[in-house]
């Protein structure tokens, strides 16, 4: 700030001669305010290359000559003096420099002087400090001329109260030294270069679309860097965009993060279970391998959540036990849908079932006791002329003690099938692969596992049940084969029922 300063000092002095008491003359010294550069705690400071105009008024008589000169810095010096003449009684002297003489710069005092014949009748003084040009009286890095024919206070090293010094702002950082927030981010300068390790011309220096200021004062992110927690989205787009938070990966905390949320998966990164199944989206994606987006991924009528915490179902198959009925119709009517074999599966069926074993039970009492019944099929996908070998075989088996109970040899020389490689006997091996399928197996599948002819599979089974050993339940077009005791309630016969 420039002022405009002037120093007057008025001395009067009280002359004693012959007795008797004559008024002294008195001065008052004049500084031009065109040659202060700024008057701060009384002292005016001067530029030593600018002209200077020191005015130096007389009032009162008897002076023959008005000096001006300096003290201090070591030595008194006289600048300059102007003789008076005629008797007026109020007179001004003009001293007038182009630049401070003999160089002279630093704290000095400046003295004007009123003489007669040598003898000094006034004197007045003003503290000054002549500034040199090429000086740096702040020691802010910039000289005292470019600061006093500049903008910034040549007494003041940091002009703009902003934390850095004149001179780093315009020689170091090219930022305004006197303005403390230059690219008006709402972070000074100081605190930018400082603290901050931003730029203090740029308001967005990571440009994430959030002023530095904003980012520090209101979010908490990281004004350097354009995406503070690492999530894959910038701090101006969680912010502005998606409404989360810049300083968390994973807002909505499903395991997901947001970037990949939003750029991967289309999830809604502030809603942990987007398709409201009942699974978080991460979850759905690390886990189950279902869409986070739909809430039923396999359309079986079950949203994915249920199938996994209730009724421990595959949310990507809609059939999981693979019985032909999807999962959401099997718990709707009531069946398990992991259990193909399931007792309610099988209700449908058991009353026709049932009718079946109770003609079984039948023929087996008529049997015993010496009867015959004509060919009963089993509802197995054997062929009648394999049901009419069975009968020829049990007929020779009561007859031959020495027959085959099972299996003839007729069935071998017409080389239908070939026996398995164990020594196991027929019945021991259809109870162990019983055994090794829970109890259960479809009769096509013991044709399979054996390699026996459907005949021969149907002779063994026959004779297996009617000695108690298994029972065939028929379903459909197929017969099931269960350990005897392990049928379901359903599918006993009525005479076991009421024994």
């Amino acid at each position: 700030m420039r002022g405009r300063a002037f120093a007057v000092v008025v001395v009067c002095l009280l002359l004693v001669s012959s007795g008797s008491a004559v008024a002294a003359p008195s001065l008052e010294m004049t500084v031009d305010d065109d040659g202060v550069v700024v008057t701060a705690d009384n002292v005016a400071y001067l530029a030593a290359w600018q002209p200077q105009s020191v005015s130096v008024s007389v009032n009162g008589t008897g002076v023959g000559t008005v000096c001006l000169g300096t003290s201090g810095g070591g030595s008194d010096r006289t600048l300059a003096c102007r003789p008076l003449t005629g008797n007026a009684t109020q007179t001004t002297v003009q001293f007038a420099f182009d630049g401070w003489p003999n160089n002279d710069t630093g704290e000095r005092t400046l003295v004007a002087t009123a003489r007669s014949n040598g003898t000094v009748l006034a004197s007045t003084e003003q503290s000054i400090h002549i500034v040199a040009a090429d000086g740096d009286v702040d020691q802010d890095g910039l000289g005292n001329r470019a600061e006093i024919n500049g903008s910034t206070g040549f007494l003041d090293p940091d002009s703009d109260d902003d934390g850095l010094d004149d001179g780093a702002e315009v020689r170091t950082y090219e930022t305004d030294p006197t303005v403390a927030d230059t690219d008006d981010d709402n972070l000074s300068d100081g605190a930018e270069v400082n603290e901050y390790e931003t730029n203090p011309l740029e308001p967005d220096t990571d440009n994430d679309n959030l002023s530095d200021g904003a980012e520090v004062l209101s979010h908490g992110t990281d004004p350097a860097t354009a995406d503070t927690d690492g999530d894959g989205l910038d701090d101006g787009a969680e912010i502005h965009e998606y409404n989360t938070s810049p300083t968390k990966a994973d807002t909505d905390g499903d395991g997901l993060n947001d970037g990949a949320e939003v750029n991967v998966h289309d999830t809604d990164p502030t809603t942990a279970d987007t398709d409201g199944d009942g699974l978080d989206d991460g979850a759905e994606v690390n886990e189950y391998g279902t869409n986070p987006n739909e809430p039923d991924t396999d359309g079986d009528g079950l949203a994915d959540g249920p199938e996994v915490n209730e009724y421990g179902t595959d949310p990507t198959e809609p059939d999981t036990d693979g019985d032909g009925r999807p999962d959401g119709a099997e718990v709707q009517s009531g069946t398990n849908p992991t259990d193909g074999l399931d007792e309610t599966t099988l209700l449908g069926v058991g009353l026709v079932a049932g009718a079946c074993l109770a003609a079984g039970a039948v023929a087996v009492l008529v049997r015993r006791r010496g009867g015959s019944l004509p060919f009963v099929g089993s509802g197995d996908d054997s062929d009648p002329d394999d049901a009419g070998a069975a009968a020829t075989t049990e007929t020779a088996d009561e007859s031959d003690p020495a027959a085959d109970p099972v299996g003839g040899e007729g069935d071998d020389a017409a080389g239908a099938d070939e026996p398995m490689p164990t020594a196991l006997s027929n019945e021991r091996q259809v109870l162990k692969l019983l055994d090794e399928h829970g109890g259960r197996m479809p009769q096509g599948a013991i044709v399979n596992a054996t390699g026996w002819s459907k005949s021969k599979v149907s002779r063994v089974l026959s004779g297996m049940e009617e000695d108690d050993e298994i029972r065939k339940i028929s379903i459909g077009r197929e017969n099931i084969v269960v350990r005897h005791g392990e049928e379901p309630d359903w599918a006993r016969s009525p005479l076991e029922e009421s024994s």
